[in-house]
């Protein structure tokens, strides 16, 4: 009676069992600075290509008197924090998530349950560069930091893929808890 097919497969959540209950609340302290740590891995080995290349070019426009360039400490800083400052603006406008974020299962989002847009990145981004001490204040029950507070992000769990559908609509993200203030009429 019938095909000989075998029932199709009860596809499960990619996600562990574990991992379901944390999905969507606020990150703490101690995961967002293992990411924040990844991404100083990930910023060096940026920063050093960057270097390379620039190190390659200087050999290909004097191959016979060429020496290593030994840029002055202050250009070395300011394209440090340059650098730095671009990786997580686009990082977080594009995904909400930067490398350190993907692997450790964190991502910054806005108000609205989405990634951040450009001006808010950048300005999420210089804040944390410039002044990582606000970092530290993601203690408490909402894990909020001051740059969370002053530009009304949050940084969740979050292990999906991809970027969030707005999480106003499912009534799971931080604004529908309660925990990301928004300017009402924005």
């Amino acid at each position: 009676m019938g095909s000989g097919l075998a029932d199709p497969p009860q596809w499960e959540s990619p996600l562990p069992r574990e991992a379901r209950t944390h999905q969507g609340r606020h990150a703490g302290i101690v995961s967002r600075t293992v990411a924040v740590v990844v991404d100083v891995v990930v910023l060096a080995v940026i920063l050093a290509g960057l270097y390379l290349g620039a190190t390659g070019v200087v050999f290909v426009l004097d191959p016979v008197g060429f020496r290593f360039p030994a840029p002055p400490r202050a250009v070395l800083l300011g394209t440090g924090l340059g650098v730095a400052v671009c990786y997580f603006a686009l990082c977080w406008a594009v995904t909400g998530r930067t490398a350190g974020g993907q692997l450790f299962g964190v991502r910054v989002l806005d108000r609205r349950g989405r990634p951040p847009r450009w001006a808010p990145a950048l300005l999420r981004a210089v804040a944390c560069v410039f002044f990582p001490a606000g970092l530290l204040w993601a203690i408490g029950p909402k894990r909020r930091s001051l740059q969370d507070i002053v530009l009304r992000t949050a940084v969740v769990y979050d292990w999906q893929a991809s970027s969030p559908e707005p999480r106003e609509a499912r009534g799971t993200g931080p604004r529908d808890r309660g925990e990301v203030s928004g300017g009402e009429g924005r």
